[in-house]
């Protein structure tokens, strides 16, 4: 059983969901800190010059991201902040092939509803899996209410959840205590994600977009299932 953590980003990438593809239960990891350095609130969309961030604004950042909240009457020129999110998705994506098979979900997500980001997250998250050729059982890691941190509370993590592999991002190998996995029975692989290269909507193409890019160009997620 392969288990893959990672924490619930806005609007994630395609590497987000390789790592989600690849693995049997893909965990959340909704209780680390959060990061507004990160990707937790923002990410970035495809503009005919290039790219611009889309930024969640949030209020009190140093907590879990589990709890933070959206600071809902932000505006944006005049506009409450999602609505400006869906209009600027809308206005780069609207001639994409498969925006209007998207559009009436996305624009419900992006309806001010959402007071938790982790829930708008979750939202665009499903959303976009949709894409996906195979379901895999997510599950938040707030949910085993663990006290341990480090490479251990990831341990602690893969066994509840009765799993014999780790697969981590490429990252780990700067982090993780590899030998604790190693006195857990546990195998540590490590994803090994190639960017796709697909038409855009503009010229040019820019890797690392927001999924939502390959989306509405492709109707798909293009991912492979392999390691």
């Amino acid at each position: 059983m392969r288990i893959a953590l990672h924490q619930p980003n806005y609007l994630p990438y395609l590497g987000f969901f390789d790592k989600m593809n690849k693995s049997d239960i893909f965990v959340l990891y909704d209780d680390a800190q959060f990061s507004k350095s990160d990707f937790h609130h923002r990410n970035k969309i495809r503009i005919y010059h290039g790219w611009r961030w889309l930024t969640v604004p949030v209020e009190k950042s140093r907590l879990p991201i589990k709890n933070i909240k959206i600071r809902n009457d932000f505006l944006v020129k005049d506009n409450y902040w999602f609505e400006d999110h869906f209009q600027s998705i809308m206005n780069n994506y609207e001639k994409s092939k498969y925006f209007h098979k998207y559009k009436e979900s996305l624009q419900q997500i992006y309806s001010g509803e959402y007071d938790n980001l982790v829930d708008l997250s979750i939202a665009l998250i499903n959303m976009i899996s949709s894409g996906m050729f195979t379901k895999n059982r997510i599950v938040l890691s707030s949910e085993f209410d663990l006290k341990s941190t480090g490479t251990q509370k990831i341990i602690d993590i893969v066994s509840v959840l009765d799993g014999d592999v780790y697969l981590s991002g490429p990252g780990g190998h700067s982090y993780l205590d590899t030998q604790l996995f190693e006195k857990h029975n546990i195998r540590l692989e490590f994803q090994n994600f190639h960017h796709p290269v697909y038409s855009q909507c503009y010229d040019n193409f820019l890797p690392n977009m927001a999924a939502i890019d390959s989306l509405f160009n492709l109707g798909k997620l293009p991912l492979k299932g392999e390691i």
